[in-house]
Order: structure tokens, then sequence, then C-alpha cells
């Protein structure tokens, strides 16, 4: 399989800091998650430190560390002094999942179990394969979650894609990905269709052409005046050419949202919509930076910061040298320019999803008063700890690093994160 993200990526994309608390005796906890082996590990340290040094002394030992291991102390030289896999430690958050009956039965679903995975491509994200019930072995990017605090951002845009229709530039919704905790069939995330090749972001010397930015124009007018959705990150990373129909795709509507509206007040107001994140500005952006190579989307940019107006107003757009475009820069600025104009008279007519052509809607999520924890980030989730206490039974999702991951001939690693071999295993749709 391969591993190439988490193989080069930086240490503080690897791993986040859930949460930190100075201790009294002057030293300091630190929830490290490690999206790697998608676990969570309670670094105890003799005195404070900053995020760099406990994610570097996370990084020499995390490889190597049991996996049933969930708590470390720490020295000052940030080697580990000792460890525990007493549950009692554990700090974990179960999240909470909607169960299967709250999505539509039609809509095509595949056991967890019976994804293989091929390769980490980031966050929460992995390319899998499975074999239906009928037909041949599918290549998919799965995505999922496993944190308490996106469980509601999380169900809005499983069903914002799952009910998005059929779109030549938009990546197809394969199926949910369904999984049994405590006797209930739950879903656990999505599969989409696998367009091979790079995006836009990381292959830059692909010829980039006229009718790329006119498809992506008009897709961006399907959403947001005809559906009234806002993809919300359209960015060179998001954006990929099926070699296949020669045609750009638009994928990832995590930062989507519907248009005008204020969000799920009962869930933090998740895929509520900010008037900074327009399509419109962001594809200015996107093409500025396709043409010239001056960066403007950064790995955390602000998108209030994004002025489209001084990049329209440029006299010119210096075109980087290894840019290969099929007309003339003047040719791709006509174009956008007269969209930017067109929309600035559409966006006064249709500035809510519900006056849009076909507005995209669907339910509220709900979950158990069990699963809501109030505080000051507030989550949609229980501790593991007290399910293993009360023997109930949870999704677990640790698997075995990148780098230290070599499978043995015949052997397979699920998208549970087990290792089996080849006949375990059935690979077919739910």
């Amino acid at each position: 399989m391969g591993s190439h993200y988490f193989s080069t990526c930086r240490t503080d994309e690897r791993f986040t800091s859930e949460s930190e608390l100075p201790l009294v005796s002057g030293g300091s906890k630190v929830v490290v998650r490690d999206w790697d082996q998608r676990r969570c590990v309670d670094v105890w340290g003799p005195r404070e430190h900053d995020d760099e040094f406990v994610f570097k002394a996370v990084e020499r030992f995390i490889d190597t560390l049991p996996i049933d291991v969930i708590k470390v102390q720490l020295s000052e030289d940030g080697s580990v002094s000792s460890s525990s896999s007493d549950p009692v430690h554990d700090v974990s958050y179960v999240p909470f999942y909607p169960a299967r009956t709250d999505f539509p039965r039609r809509v095509p679903t595949v056991c967890r179990r019976d994804l293989t995975e091929v390769d980490r491509l980031g966050l929460q994200v992995d390319m899998v394969t499975y074999k239906p019930r009928q037909g041949e072995t599918r290549k998919v990017v799965f995505k999922y979650n496993i944190t308490e605090r996106n469980v509601s951002l999380f169900w809005h845009e499983v069903n914002c894609v799952m009910r998005m229709p059929t779109h030549p530039n938009i990546v197809p919704f394969d199926a949910l990905v369904v999984d049994a905790a405590d006797g209930v069939d739950r879903v656990v995330g999505f599969t989409t269709v696998y367009i091979p090749g790079e995006t836009l972001h990381v292959n830059k010397d692909r010829l980039f052409k006229l009718k790329y930015l006119e498809q992506l124009i008009k897709t961006v007018d399907f959403l947001n005046l005809h559906l009234g959705i806002v993809h919300g990150d359209i960015c060179p990373w998001n954006l990929l050419i099926d070699p296949k129909t020669d045609s750009i795709q638009l994928f990832d509507f995590n930062s989507g949202a519907k248009l005008g509206w204020e969000g799920d007040n009962d869930h933090r107001r998740a895929f509520r919509y900010d008037k900074h994140r327009n399509d419109v500005k962001f594809v200015v952006f996107t093409l500025y930076e396709i043409i010239t190579r001056e960066f403007c989307f950064s790995q955390e940019f602000y998108p209030h910061e994004l002025d489209q107006s001084k990049i329209m107003r440029k006299r010119r757009w210096e075109k980087h040298n290894d840019v290969r475009l099929d007309g003339p820069v003047e040719d791709f600025r006509r174009i956008l320019s007269n969209w930017v104009k067109e929309r600035t008279k559409s966006d006064t007519l249709i500035n809510h999803y519900t006056k849009a052509a076909e507005p995209l809607d669907w339910p509220q999520l709900h979950v158990p008063p069990e699963m809501v924890v109030h505080s000051c980030f507030p989550v949609n989730g229980i501790l593991r700890s007290s399910l293993i206490s009360s023997g109930k039974g949870f999704l677990r999702w640790e698997r075995p690093p990148s780098r230290a991951l070599l499978l043995a001939k015949g052997q397979r690693l699920l998208a549970t994160g087990e290792v089996v071999q080849d006949d375990v295993g059935s690979g077919t749709t739910a």
C-alpha cells in the first residue's frame, strides 16, 4: 500500500494538540492526536512545553509505541520515562455516529470492513478499494470522521454530497460507509469516485485550458444559483482534471454552506454561510494563482483577507514562465471579468438558498442527550473510558503507522485498522 501523505507531511500536520493543562507540580499534560495512527495519547511533561517540542518528542516514539498505550510521561529531553495502558487514563472521546436509518434507504452503502486501505491521502481521507456484489473492484476515496467536535459538520457534508445531483464537473458520490456499534448500524463516512492524477495545486505543470475555467464557472453557478450551495473552499488543492473526460473536477465540501443560511443553531452553527468564503471570489484567486503562481492560499489563510477587487484591478497578470495555457492570459481574464459582472447582478436576486432554482436541503441532526457534552467547546461524543467501564461496545479506528507498515504477502489492511489475510472479508456492498 502507499503511505505518501504521513511519510512526507510536516510534524504539525500529522499531530494536533486536543487540549493542554498546566499542572500544580509545574509540569503539563497535552492530549496529542496522531492522525496517521488515528489515536490519542495523553502526554505528561516535567514542565510546560510548546506544541513544537511535544510533537517532535512524540514523533520519535509514536511509531513504536504499543497501540494500547494511552498515557506517556516525558523526561526533560523528550524521551519516554514511563507509559500506561490503563483505561482509566483514556482521554479519547467516541464521536456520535448517526444511524443508517437516519438516511434515505435508496442510498447505496458499503461496510467499513469491506474496504481495503490502499493509501492515506490526508487527515481522515484514504484511498480504498472494495468489490460490490456485482461488478469489478472499485477504487474510491473514503472520507470519515473520528473527532467528537466535527460530528455536526460531517452530518451536513455527508448529506450535501450524497444528495448532490450528478454533474460533469463535481466528483460523484459513491456510497455511505456503515459499521455496527453496540448492535446498531451507523454511518461513519462516505466514499466518492476516485479521479486519478494530482490536484492543480500539486500538478502545476499540466496545461491549463480555457475550457477548464469555463467549466468551473458553470459549476459554481450550478451550485450557488441552482442548488443554493456554496462550496466555500474553491482552491487549486480542491480541483482535479479527469483524464478520461478532460474536464475539471471539484471536490471536498468540508467548508460548504447553504447560501445565506445562519447555520445549524443546535450544533455550533455548522454549515453556516460565511460571506468571506464567496465562491466567485475564490475562483478569481484560484485563476490568478494558477497563472501567476503567486500563492494566495496559504496552509492556514483567512478568507476575509482576500480582496477580490485588488486582483481584478491589476493591469497585468504576469504569467509565470513555467505555466502552460492554451490561450492568451487576456482571454482568461475577459471570460472571468464578464462572469464576475454577471454574478454581481444575479447575487442580488439569489441571496438565500431558498431562492435558488432547486434548493438542496436535508433534515437536521438529532443527537441523543447522553452524547452531548456542554463545555466551552461543545462536542457530540462520550469518553471512551466511560464506555469501557460500562462494558458497552464502540467503534475503534487505530491502525498501524505508515512508516512502520510492512504487510506480508497476502495480507491486507482494512479501513477498520485490522490487518487480515486475503481470504478474510467478502468485499461486498452492504
